[in-house]
């Protein structure tokens, strides 16, 4: 049996402490018990409370911080302290290698023990990103060369991070790349017809209706607009076309209801707002095709949901989302979907078309998709991947 292990956390997901129901606390009290000993320092606005005990192995710590500026400092202070008064640490594992990875630098010096980085997006040598917000960027970009130098492990989910640490003289046997294994049973699981039938109905699509789906935030980066561009181009050319989005639209930085009426596609286009997770599997088996217009990902997570229900995915080629879809063009043995050039609109929507009218590649495209995802990105084979990689780290030790 593995021996047990304290592992400190440094996170800014609220819902670990805020949430007792979530997922993410969920997902938290599994790694704890696998692992033996999770403390979580998650950041929280005043009021979150003291120390909560979440399950035997997890213990959250909020920071409950007067301003978010004050985060690290009140994350160093609050695991320092804990550090002290309880069983020793082994690990040190941070959410970002920013903020939460400079509180872990600090913590590895104070605390004598190995510091694993986590980086769940694309930013290093990523133009698109740093064009969102200049100078932050640039800012966070320093600090983040910085905490990969210090770090004793690197955990990426894509390849391409992980080529970056590795060409700047990052050690290739402490680093890896492993995605948030998002692919399970409830999205593979086949939807009972009558619920189906009435969710349709619900949502008004007709019998004859077929639908693309987009889920998720629709932040910049996700550039929702490109998306609505294309579908009119769908719509074009297939009347009986709906778009179908799910998530919170006031995130967006742009009215997405004004673009759709501009569009004039605001009547085949529906935007139903979040969704509860375990809800979500029935919208994806009233889907005919996923569709994907982001400018960068760290590796879609909403695609192996996607591919796990058996949906075609359309998307351009760019970093992460060109990691996640194997295209038929290029490999159609293990495909799982149609890739186009980046910003192209008119090959997005040709592409969507060919999914929409060709049922036998959908049934294809689906079944081998829904094969990979479950081998690949399974959600119960990832906790028990997270920390193996954590003891992974932990065996190895501090770098000298």
């Amino acid at each position: 049996m593995d021996s047990l292990l304290h592992v400190l956390m440094i996170s800014l997901d609220t819902a670990l402490a805020t949430q007792p129901h979530s997922a993410t606390r969920r997902r938290h009290c599994a790694y704890a018990e696998r692992a033996g000993s999770l403390t979580v320092v998650a950041y929280t606005p005043p009021g979150a409370g003291g120390v909560i005990q979440a399950s035997p192995h997890l213990t959250i710590l909020p920071t409950n911080s007067r301003h978010p500026l004050l985060f690290a400092l009140d994350a160093a202070r609050r695991a320092e302290t804990f550090a002290a008064s309880h069983v020793p640490v082994h690990l040190i594992t941070t959410q970002d290698p920013f903020v939460t990875g400079l509180v872990g630098v600090w913590l590895r010096d104070r605390l004598g023990v190995p510091l694993l980085v986590q980086n769940h997006s694309y930013y290093f040598g990523n133009r698109a990103w740093l064009a969102e917000r200049p100078l932050r960027n640039r800012a966070l970009t320093q600090i983040g060369r910085l905490v990969r130098g210090r770090a004793d492990f690197y955990r990426t989910v894509n390849r391409r991070e992980r080529a970056t640490y590795v060409n700047i003289g990052g050690e290739l046997a402490r680093s890896a790349v492993l995605p948030l294994g998002t692919a399970s049973a409830q999205f593979a699981a086949t939807i009972p017809w009558e619920q189906l039938a009435a969710l349709r109905a619900d949502l008004g699509l007709a019998p004859d209706d077929r639908v693309v789906l987009w889920v998720g935030y629709p932040v910049a980066f996700k550039r929702v607009p490109l998306l609505l561009r294309t579908f009119r181009r769908v719509l074009a050319a297939e009347p009986d076309a709906r778009l179908l989005l799910v998530g919170d639209m006031a995130q967006s930085p742009d009215d997405l209801a004004a673009l759709a009426r501009a569009e004039g596609i605001a009547e085949r286009t529906l935007m139903i707002g979040p969704v509860a997770h375990e809800d979500l599997p029935a919208y994806y088996a009233l889907a005919d095709v996923y569709a994907i217009t982001s400018a960068y990902e760290g590796l879609p997570r909403v695609l192996f949901e996607a591919a796990a229900a058996g949906l075609p995915l359309a998307g351009m080629r760019t970093p992460g989302v060109d990691e996640a879809i194997r295209d038929w063009d290029v490999s159609p043995g293990d495909a799982n979907g149609l890739l186009v050039p980046d910003g192209d609109t008119d090959a997005l929507a040709a592409a969507i078309l060919k999914l929409l009218r060709d049922p036998a590649l959908r049934q294809r495209l689906g079944a081998q998709g829904r094969t990979h995802a479950l081998a690949a990105y399974d959600a119960d084979a990832y906790l028990d991947a997270w920390v193996d990689l954590w003891r992974r780290a932990v065996a190895l030790g501090r770098r000298t």
